[in-house]
């Protein structure tokens, strides 16, 4: 695994989320592959997902239950859903490679521990609210007696979730980070799920008002961080705008 490239663990602690220019090159090329990727399929008609929404459950392990019930008290409602279902959203578009579970169901519930009112002041500093998710995550599976290795890999999956893509070379466990998260906020890749998992999802766990929600939550965050990822992608790809056009109701 690449450990320093951008938006990885190592980038944020060394950059505080700040982007370079060569970052911004980096980002805008992640976004014109993106694109071009999502003529592809479209053209391709990809398949759609078939698995039973009911069938989908997260690990049963001590580490998992200490990162829900931190999950549960430190955010608010809609924000503690939004977690829960972008875990469905994950293991739904997973293309079948192996991948850690437990890792993707941790890095996800804490993934957005920076827009809490708990933990937003510890990015206070730093230009993106994904370094005290990242570290938080990664003190939480030390303490429960994971390697460093595998602590890393769920701190990384949290720090790259803004990217706009994350390649191979981070590993699968990121990317399905990636995928979950994004599918969630702005419907990023539900082409490939079928309307009736997608509402099975939202009545496992609902949305409460998360399009409303989440955007005044990255108005914030991008006020907060004028020169991190968030900003970058919200003024150049029209982040907010996916946000509204997102097929869901709330």
């Amino acid at each position: 695994m690449t450990r320093d490239g951008l938006g990885t663990w190592r980038w944020l602690e060394r950059t505080g989320g700040r982007l370079g220019w060569r970052d911004r090159l980096a980002l805008v090329g992640q976004g014109v592959r993106a694109r071009a990727s999502a003529r592809l399929g479209g053209r391709a008609g990809r398949a759609v997902r078939h698995v039973d929404v009911d069938s989908v459950l997260p690990p049963d392990r001590a580490l998992c239950r200490a990162a829900e019930a931190l999950s549960a008290e430190a955010s608010e409602d809609y924000l503690f859903n939004h977690c829960l279902r972008a875990y469905l959203w994950a293991r739904l578009l997973n293309d079948g490679k192996p991948f850690d579970d437990e890792a993707v169901y941790v890095a996800l519930l804490l993934h957005d521990l920076g827009l809490t009112e708990r933990y937003r002041a510890d990015a206070e500093e730093v230009q993106c609210f994904t370094l005290p998710a990242a570290r938080v995550a990664n003190r939480l599976a030390l303490d429960h007696g994971w390697a460093d290795r595998r602590a890393a890999l769920v701190a990384d999956a949290i720090a790259l979730h803004l990217n706009v893509t994350v390649g191979d070379e981070y590993g699968r466990e990121a990317q399905l980070v990636r995928l979950g998260s994004g599918a969630d906020v702005a419907g990023l890749g539900l082409g490939r799920i079928d309307r009736d998992r997608r509402d099975a999802v939202v009545a496992r766990h609902p949305r409460l008002g998360l399009k409303t929600r989440i955007n005044a939550a990255l108005v914030d965050d991008v006020a907060r961080h004028p020169q991190g990822r968030l900003a970058f992608v919200c003024r150049h790809f029209g982040f907010r705008r996916l946000i509204r056009q997102a097929p869901f109701a709330d």
